[in-house]
C-alpha cells in the first residue's frame, strides 16, 4: 500500500488533479488516493445489486483486507437504503403481524402506532436509515426533550431503540447507532414521573355510586358501578364477554392467554372473580336490557349507548369517574410529576379504593395484617412471584381446597357492604 501511495502522489502532482481512485470490482472496493498521500476505502456495488454504497474507514487505521472483508460482508449483509420512514414502516408491519399471533394486543398496537408516527416525522424523506448517524439521533432526542413532555420523551426514545434494534441487522449492517446512545441520555436530562400517590375514600366512592345513577343509559350507571365492586382494570369491564359469567351468575371467569389465544386480564392468567348480590343485580339488569334490545351485541355485557353493536368504550368509562366523583373524591397532594389524577378523579381510584377498603375491611373482621394484605392481592389479581416461583407450575392445592376463592368471596362481600352502608348513610342524610 506504501508504494501505490507514493505512486499516486507522483502521478497526482505531474497531472495536477486532487486526487485518483481504483475500484477492485471482485471486492466492491474503492480506494481514493488524495495528493497529500491519504487514502479513503468506500464499499460501492453494481446498481444491479441494489445496494446503497458508503465509507468504510482510512489507511493506515484500516487496513486492505479488512476494507475488502467488510466490503464483502455488506454485500452478502445486503446494506439497504430505505428510508428512516419505509423501516418505521415495515416494523409497524412487524407489530401488526405480533397483533395478528395474538403476542400483542389491540390497545398496545395503537399505542405503539402513536409513538413510531412521531419517531417517523423526526426524520426526512430522504433519511437513509443506514446513513444515520449517532450526532443526528442525538439532535432527534434533544429535540423531544425540549417539546415533549417527560415521560413522552421518555417513550419516544425507548421506541426509537426499539425500531433500530429491529431493523439494523437487515437495513444497517448491524450497525445499532441508537445502542450507543447512554440508557439515561433522557431521564438524566428530564424528571422521570413517579407512581401517584393520590387516592380516594368511601365517602366519595359512595357519592359517585349515587351520582352515576343520574346517568341516561344502564350501561353507563352499570359500568362504573361494576368497577367499584369489583376492582378490576377499566379494560376488564369493557372487554367482559357473557360467556365468562357462569349460568347461575354466580362466578366470572377471566380466561388465561394460551397459544393462539391472549388472555382477558393483563397478567395472562385466568381470574375468577365472585359474583356478589349487587354484582348479580347488575348482571341481570344487563341482560334484561339484552333480551329486549331488538338489535345489539350478543358478546359483551357492557355496551356502547349510541351504537349497542360496540362494546362500552375505556374512555367514556373515564369520562363517567371524571364527571359523576365529587369535587373532594382525589385526596393526597398533587405534584407536576403526578401521572393519574392530575386533572381530577381518574379509573384506577376505584381499582386502588379496593384494596385498601378489604384491607380495612378484613382487618376488622380479625384477620391478621400479613394476611389482608395477601387477601387484598389475590382480589387484585396482583401475583407475588418473589414468595414461590414456581408456585403456578406446581400449587394445585386452591383447585382441590377452593380456599382462594371463599376468601375473596368474604373479601369481596365486605367491600361491597361498607359501600352500601355509606350509601345508605348519605341519602338518610341528604333525605
Amino acid at each position: 500500500m506504501r508504494i501505490c501511495v507514493t505512486a499516486a502522489k507522483t502521478i497526482l502532482a505531474h497531472s495536477g488533479k486532487a486526487r485518483r481512485s481504483k475500484y477492485e470490482r471482485a471486492n466492491f472496493l474503492r480506494l481514493d488516493f488524495s495528493k497529500a498521500g491519504k487514502v479513503t476505502f468506500y464499499a460501492e456495488f453494481p446498481k444491479s445489486m441494489e445496494l446503497k454504497g458508503r465509507k468504510l474507514g482510512e489507511w493506515p487505521e484500516l487496513s486492505l483486507p479488512i476494507a475488502r472483508e467488510n466490503a464483502h460482508a455488506m454485500a452478502s449483509g445486503g446494506l439497504r437504503a430505505e428510508s428512516v420512514r419505509a423501516v418505521v414502516e415495515l416494523y409497524e408491519q412487524d407489530l401488526s403481524a405480533k397483533v395478528s399471533r395474538q403476542k400483542l394486543s389491540e390497545g398496545s398496537y395503537k399505542t405503539y402506532l402513536c409513538r413510531t408516527a412521531q419517531v417517523r416525522q423526526a426524520f426526512g424523506d430522504r433519511d437513509v436509515f443506514g446513513e444515520v448517524g449517532y450526532q443526528q439521533i442525538i439532535a432527534v432526542l434533544d429535540n423531544w426533550i425540549a417539546t415533549k413532555s417527560n415521560n413522552h420523551a421518555l417513550e419516544l426514545f425507548a421506541e426509537l431503540r426499539r425500531i433500530w434494534k429491529f431493523a439494523a441487522p437487515q437495513f444497517c449492517n448491524g450497525r445499532n447507532v441508537a445502542a450507543s446512545v447512554p440508557d439515561d441520555y433522557v431521564s438524566s436530562r428530564v424528571q422521570r414521573p413517579t407512581p401517584t400517590r393520590l387516592f380516594t375514600d368511601i365517602e366519595s366512592i359512595a357519592r359517585l355510586w349515587m351520582n352515576v345513577a343520574a346517568c341516561t343509559s344502564v350501561h353507563q350507571k352499570n359500568a362504573v358501578r361494576f368497577m367499584i365492586l369489583s376492582g378490576v382494570r377499566p379494560v376488564n369491564v369493557c372487554n367482559l364477554r357473557w360467556e365468562y359469567v357462569s349460568a347461575n351468575l354466580d362466578e366470572i371467569v377471566y380466561p388465561a392467554g394460551v397459544i393462539g389465544m391472549r388472555g382477558a386480564m393483563k397478567t395472562q392468567k385466568e381470574f375468577r372473580l365472585p359474583v356478589t348480590a349487587a354484582m348479580k343485580t347488575i348482571l341481570q339488569e344487563q341482560a334484561a336490557w339484552r333480551d329486549a334490545a331488538v338489535t345489539c351485541n350478543q358478546d359483551y355485557v357492557f355496551l356502547q349507548p349510541r351504537k349497542p353493536s360496540e362494546p362500552f368504550a375505556k374512555r367514556s368509562l373515564d369520562k363517567l369517574v371524571k364527571t359523576h366523583s365529587p369535587e373532594d373524591a382525589v385526596k393526597g397532594i398533587r405534584h407536576d410529576g403526578t401521572i393519574k389524577g392530575r386533572a381530577g378523579a381518574f379509573n384506577t381510584m376505584c381499582r386502588k379504593f379496593l384494596k385498601s377498603n378489604i384491607i380495612a375491611q378484613m382487618r376488622a373482621r380479625g384477620y391478621s395484617r400479613s394476611d389482608t394484605r395477601e387477601i387484598s392481592q389475590l382480589c387484585l389479581h396482583h401475583s407475588d412471584k418473589s414468595a414461590d416461583p414456581m408456585a403456578e407450575h406446581y400449587d394445585f392445592s386452591d383447585e382441590i381446597l377452593q380456599e382462594e376463592m371463599a376468601l375473596k368471596r368474604q373479601a369481596f362481600e365486605a367491600h361491597e357492604i361498607s359501600i352500601l352502608a355509606q350509601v345508605a348513610l348519605q341519602r338518610k342524610r341528604l333525605g
